[in-house]
């Protein structure tokens, strides 16, 4: 029997679990599927005690790597995307995802989405394990469209027919120093600071652009490029600092940073509103059901951002920055309207979910 000392609903602050429960946490394909779930953790341990976990992640190195920071137990597993041969490796992921599952015993899978959750969630719910999915666009992509059928609850990142919690975000995002973030980069701080990231991976469209337009925007700013892994920009300029990823930094650098210039992945957008950082959304399109169109343009009537198509970024980038620079009104204006994006307590309330979950799941044998 499961032990609960709350009778209230998700929201009550002082809920506490005194049952050793064990969790495991699927996703991957991007640090944007891994922070959310470390978030989660991190709650869920505040108020069970007792817990562990367990993650499985994706082959991809910066997976591996931001859990190896963390010392966090995990187990890489490389399952398929969509191709002809898909039914042929998804049988094999299925197979290994299964002894696994049965090594690892867990009573609840915390799902945040990416290819190397169907295998998983397939086997956890042949096996009765209960299910928890957390999807955090606008619109659901192809895994977390599948996995969604084998949930016993739905959580998501912005409002619509599931239960509505917002999107987690990585521990201490909000707590970066701007000295710090400036001793860093070097940047003298004072000029207003661009930072510019797409994502965990980078974004190549939004570098070119940077580059073909950087005197222009050296003149009114210094640029904190993140430029992605591989895809560094060889300049050396003075008011221009470029790394390739940012982790421990990343706090730092947002800390520091008056505006950005993003791509519109659901993750970056909750930092960047948490941090109260005027953005200009330029969503990659065509993927994940054009996930990332609706994701901007959701955000942008807020008043928070704006939405520029990537067609157009090299021509009305500096025009944009510029707006966003001078106009001292619209950016303090902004900078208020975004935060309104941000669900500080996001990763609580569905560590909270985990284990009401859990508490409404049949007794398995």
């Amino acid at each position: 029997m499961h032990e609960k000392h709350a009778e209230e609903g998700p929201h009550t602050r002082d809920y506490r679990y005194n049952s050793a429960m064990k969790t495991l946490f699927v996703g991957g394909g991007s640090v944007g599927h891994i922070a959310p779930s470390v978030a989660v953790w991190e709650e869920l341990k505040k108020i069970s005690p007792n817990s562990s976990a367990h993650f499985v992640c994706s082959p991809r190195p910066d997976d591996s790597a931001f859990l190896k920071k963390l010392h966090i137990k995990h187990t890489v597993l490389d399952a398929p995307r969509l191709s002809v041969l898909y039914p042929l490796h998804i049988m094999k992921a299925v197979s290994i995802a299964k002894k696994m599952l049965l090594a690892q015993k867990p009573d609840i899978v915390f799902s945040k989405g990416g290819y190397v959750s169907i295998p998983v969630c397939f086997v956890a719910k042949r096996l009765h394990i209960p299910i928890v999915l957390h999807e955090s666009d606008t619109v659901s992509g192809h895994a977390n469209r599948i996995v969604s059928q084998w949930a016993a609850q739905v959580c998501t990142g912005f409002p619509g027919k599931h239960t509505f919690t917002g999107n987690p975000l990585r521990a201490n995002i909000t707590e970066g120093s701007k000295e710090e973030g400036l001793r860093i980069t070097g940047l003298s701080g004072d000029k207003p600071i661009l930072l510019v990231t797409g994502g965990s991976q980078g974004a190549q469209a939004l570098n070119n652009a940077i580059i073909e337009n950087l005197d222009d925007l050296l003149l009114r700013c210094d640029v904190l490029h993140i430029t992605g892994r591989g895809k560094s920009t060889q300049q050396h300029r003075d008011g221009y600092f470029e790394t390739e990823f940012a982790n421990d930094e990343l706090k730092h650098f947002y800390a520091c940073s008056s505006i950005a210039l993003s791509r519109a992945g659901a993750g970056s957008i909750g930092e960047l509103s948490a941090n109260g950082i005027p953005t200009i959304l330029v969503p990659l399109r065509g993927v994940g059901h054009d996930h990332q169109y609706k994701n901007a343009s959701t955000s942008a009537k807020s008043g928070g951002c704006i939405h520029l198509e990537q067609s157009v970024l090299e021509k009305d980038l500096i025009q944009t920055v510029h707006l966003l620079i001078t106009d001292k009104n619209r950016h303090t204006e902004m900078s208020h309207k975004i935060r309104t994006l941000s669900h500080s307590d996001a990763a609580l309330q569905i560590a909270k979910i985990l284990v009401q979950t859990l508490d409404k799941a049949p007794t398995r044998q």
